[in-house]
This record gives structure tokens, C-alpha cells and sequence, in this order.
């Protein structure tokens, strides 16, 4: 059974919207969070699909091999992302405008 991650990913950014300084485990984090967020939000919203951001837990030191996948809820500000291998699994909020923020401007 994964893991829940409720994240607000600005608690990774600094005040000037860079990366805040942190030690390795916190900054891997926030990059894995950042890059379901880049892929969610590049492409226009079609409900769960797969990322190409592969799952992070290593359960018994083993690395999963599952992948995750998510979605964009724009209406609530929110990305909903599992891994459907080992059921890692959260939700990223205060992504918006932020560096990994991939949607198109109108």
C-alpha cells in the first residue's frame, strides 16, 4: 500500500517562485511533485491519463516499476496522481504560476 501526499508545492519555492534551499530527500520530492504537474498541465485536459514520471517509492529497498497518472482539476486547483503498481498516491495544490505551471497563456 503507497503512500498519501497532500501537497502544497509553494512550500518547496522560495519568495522570489525559485527552489528554497533543502536538503537532498525534501528537493527530490519537490521535483517529482513539480514534474506531474508539468506534464499535467502541458497537454489539454483529457481526465487520468499516464505520465511519463515514473513512480518514486522503493518499497524493501526494491524501486517500483509502476508509472504514474494523473489528472488536472483546473475548477479546484488541484492534480490528482497515483502510481496504479504500488498505489502511491496524492494531490498537488498551489501549482499554479508556478515553475512547473505548463499551461498556455490565452
Amino acid at each position: 500500500m503507497g503512500d498519501v501526499w497532500i501537497t502544497d508545492i509553494r512550500h518547496y519555492l522560495d519568495g522570489n517562485g525559485d527552489l528554497a534551499a533543502m536538503p537532498g530527500p525534501a528537493m527530490n520530492l519537490a521535483l517529482h511533485l513539480g514534474s506531474i504537474v508539468a506534464w499535467v498541465t502541458s497537454r489539454p485536459a483529457r481526465g487520468v491519463e499516464r505520465t511519463n514520471v515514473p513512480c518514486r517509492r522503493s518499497p524493501g529497498r526494491k524501486r517500483c516499476p509502476g508509472e504514474v497518472v494523473a489528472t488536472c482539476d483546473l475548477v479546484a486547483g488541484e492534480v490528482e496522481w497515483r502510481c496504479e503498481r504500488c498505489g502511491d498516491n496524492g494531490v498537488i495544490s498551489g501549482w499554479e504560476g508556478t515553475r512547473w505551471d505548463r499551461r498556455e497563456e490565452p
